[in-house]
């Protein structure tokens, strides 16, 4: 219930049948009783050949670059997205420094880490595609191989920077994007000269008058 009503309409538009539950936490129930009638689960972070096509995305990236990357950032949910991305990149050099990003109220591989076991948790962040309810084994080995770190940011820093994109860049960013943005300027200190530093701003499943209301909300 708490997906974009953007999100809801267009896949009605383009044919879907949409069926809301409660929470994220609910929905992934409602797909493994589904499963279990036959159908097909595909999950949207914990399998190998979703994490495997987000891996080309790294690849595209890598050879974009014209050159070697020191440090990237990109945005943890459950953390398939990073495994794949992660994948790519270290596997071409292993000295890159991949910097996770998570949002406060959406910090599933956070306390899944620190836990040593998905945890599950109930999301109350703005970033509503970081609101995994949980990570999984498989996506917290690659969060362990291959995270430097999970900055976790406030909602109104991804605020402050989805606006400040927008109005500098021209790019339309939701939260669970901005919030790379952010998690950067918060380490701009510990880079060195020279260093190349990339931001994965992958996502803007946002409508405009979400954003008018989160700037009022935080002030912005």
């Amino acid at each position: 219930k708490a997906t974009p009503a953007l999100n809801i309409r267009l896949t009605e538009e383009a044919g879907g049948q949409v069926e809301l539950c409660e929470d994220s936490v609910a929905a992934f129930a409602r797909a493994d009783d589904y499963a279990a009638q036959g159908k097909t689960h595909v999950h949207s972070y914990d399998d190998p050949a979703i994490i495997a096509g987000h891996g080309t995305l790294g690849l595209e990236l890598a050879a974009d670059a014209g050159g070697r990357l020191d440090h990237v950032f990109i945005s943890v949910g459950g953390g398939g997205f990073s495994a794949g991305v992660g994948t790519a990149l270290k596997g071409l050099d292993p000295a890159l420094r991949l910097h996770g990003v998570e949002t406060e109220g959406a910090t599933t591989m956070t306390q899944a880490l620190a836990a040593g076991e998905p945890v599950a948790i109930r999301p109350t962040s703005i970033a509503r595609t970081l609101g995994a309810p949980f990570a999984t084994k498989r996506t917290m080995a690659a969060a362990r191989q291959f995270l430097e770190e999970i900055i976790v940011v406030p909602d109104a820093e991804a605020v402050r920077e989805l606006v400040w994109v927008l109005q500098n860049g021209r790019v339309l960013l939701e939260p669970a994007a901005a919030c790379v943005v952010a998690a950067a300027l918060a380490r701009k200190d510990s880079f060195r000269p020279g260093e190349r530093v990339c931001l994965v701003l992958c996502g803007s499943n946002v409508a405009l008058e979400d954003i008018a209301s989160w700037r009022t909300s935080f002030g912005i």
